[in-house]
């Protein structure tokens, strides 16, 4: 009895050893797995921050430029250790839409303790997408932005409905521009007024995408035309500079202009990294006497002069972004306005046309107009907004816009419908130039109902206007340019500025 009791202790202690064997394995195993699994996810981690920064690096280059968005993509992932020339390496960069571009990377990772079990390696793979909104092509659809007399009539789409504008320094917001003018709404146009709080010191920009290997670039009445020579700008076919609000015209003969033609790059809102290209500015003149006022013969309108003697050559960036800006006052040629003591003579309103010789002239970021048309319905364009912003919030914002003897109604045309927009719910806004923030909306439309302003005279003197558009989903457009329709009984001398953009980070990842 003894002995069977003893064997069977026996067998019992092998059975626990062969238990505790495997039982080791098994944590062997599941130790060597959760080693593993943390290696997979950290490296799945590395992937997926490449693959989030390729993508954001190369989105920047498209519309435009997909293939330089797949090779900026590719050198970002190669800076974060990914060559897609490495056997264990894939980098794949693919436009997925207009504005979005997604980035793929999978690297094959060795494996530590699982090699026990003959797994070697893993692939790890990640994607990303980011989407690039760029700045809106602004105020103009052709080679032109402003008036060109030789074509002149109201409503006429080569005409353009309005001139460009820019305020010499010393000028009063209240007069329509609301980032040249360096005096504070109502303050006058003096050497010592109060400083706008919106007044910067590099006036306006303007894009041109050459198509091509070279452009020229041309300007009508650049030069500020004063009424130095005793005749007045009050026709509706010049373009209206003016100056007689200084105390003596003689002497206060209005602002040197400058225009700085700038090589591309990905930001072309922000020219400070820009290469300047070449440069030129412009004097101020007595005003010219047309000689056929009335009537206005076009055929002698000659006053378009070419940009940096020339053509322009654009081989090395023919798809790319080319800055045109337009500064008053800049002495040094820094590209910023020089602010002094004594420099009322910097005062001055500055109406000009800007065009191309075939490539689409539009402004970036804002514009500032000066509507002198002897019409009273007026329309023109202000911004394309191409369909892959479906679903997205566009937003105008206008500045000291209205001005008529006559109420009158400020109404956005939808390039979908041609009339005004309604397929979206209009929020309206508006606040003075000195307020820091918007606050709630003045009204809310809902869709289906028209998004228009009734403006009484002299309403918005002063005051920025705002409409904030929700595009549909179903929101689409062959020819996606929008206007603004100024729908009034009389006619309408106004000098405004302008902005338009979409709402949301530029640049961003989407799911």
């Amino acid at each position: 009895m003894n002995l069977f009791k003893k064997l069977n202790n026996r067998e019992e202690r092998g059975s626990a050893i062969m238990l505790v064997a495997g039982s080791l394995v098994l944590l062997m195993g599941m130790a060597a797995f959760g080693v593993d699994l943390a290696w997979f996810y950290l490296n799945s981690s590395q992937v997926q921050r490449a693959a989030d920064a390729a993508s954001l690096g190369g989105v920047i280059h498209l519309p435009a430029d997909e293939p330089a968005a797949i090779l900026n993509a590719e050198a970002v992932a190669l800076q974060n250790g990914y060559d897609k020339t490495d056997p264990d390496t894939s980098v794949n960069s693919a436009r997925v839409s207009a504005n979005q571009l997604q980035v793929t990377i999978s690297q094959e990772v060795p494996t530590f303790f699982l090699k026990v079990f003959g797994w070697d390696t893993q692939t790890i793979t990640e994607s990303a997408t980011a989407e690039y909104i760029p700045p809106l092509k602004l105020g103009s659809p052709s080679n032109k932005f402003g008036n060109d007399p030789s074509c002149y009539s109201p409503g006429n789409d080569c005409a353009g409905n309005f001139w460009a504008n820019i305020h010499g320094t010393r000028t009063d917001t209240r007069m329509g521009d609301a980032y040249s003018s360096y005096c504070e709404n109502g303050s006058g146009s003096n050497d010592t007024c109060p400083q706008n709080p919106q007044w910067r010191d590099t006036g306006y920009l303007y894009g041109i995408i050459p198509g091509g290997n070279s452009m020229t670039v041309q300007t009508l009445d650049l030069n500020f035309h004063n009424e130095s020579g005793g005749i007045a700008n009050g026709d509706d076919h010049r373009t209206g500079d003016h100056n007689n609000f200084c105390n003596d015209v003689a002497t206060c003969v209005g602002p040197d202009i400058r225009v700085n033609v700038y090589r591309p790059d990905p930001t072309p809102l922000d020219i400070s990294d820009n290469v300047l290209h070449c440069t030129e500015v412009y004097t101020p003149q007595p005003q010219f006497d047309p000689d056929d006022d009335p009537p206005f013969n076009p055929s002698e309108w000659n006053y378009w002069d070419t940009v940096c003697n020339g053509a322009i050559n654009t081989a090395s960036a023919p798809d790319g972004i080319w800055v045109i800006q337009i500064v008053a006052n800049d002495t040094d040629g820094d590209g910023r306005t020089e602010l002094v003591d004594g420099d009322q003579d910097h005062s001055g309103l500055n109406r000009y046309s800007i065009r191309s010789d075939s490539a689409n002239i539009f402004a970036l970021g804002d514009f500032a107009i000066f509507n002198n048309a002897a019409g009273t319905a007026t329309q023109f364009y202000l911004a394309e907004v191409p369909d892959f912003y479906a679903g997205k919030t566009f937003v105008v914002e206008m500045y000291d816009t209205g001005e008529s003897a006559d109420v009158g109604t400020l109404q956005p045309i939808d390039p979908q419908t041609g009339a005004v927009f309604n397929s979206g719910e209009c929020r309206i806004y508006s606040r003075a130039i000195t307020d820091t923030s918007w606050g709630a909306p003045d009204a809310v439309i809902p869709a289906g109902t028209n998004c228009q302003e009734s403006v009484a005279p002299g309403e918005y003197n002063g005051l920025w206007l705002k409409f904030e558009m929700d595009l549909p989903l179903s929101y689409s457009c062959t020819t996606c340019w929008w206007r603004m329709n100024y729908n009034y009984p009389s006619a309408v001398n106004d000098t405004t500025t302008w902005r338009a953009f979409m709402i949301g980070n530029p640049i961003h990842l989407v799911p």
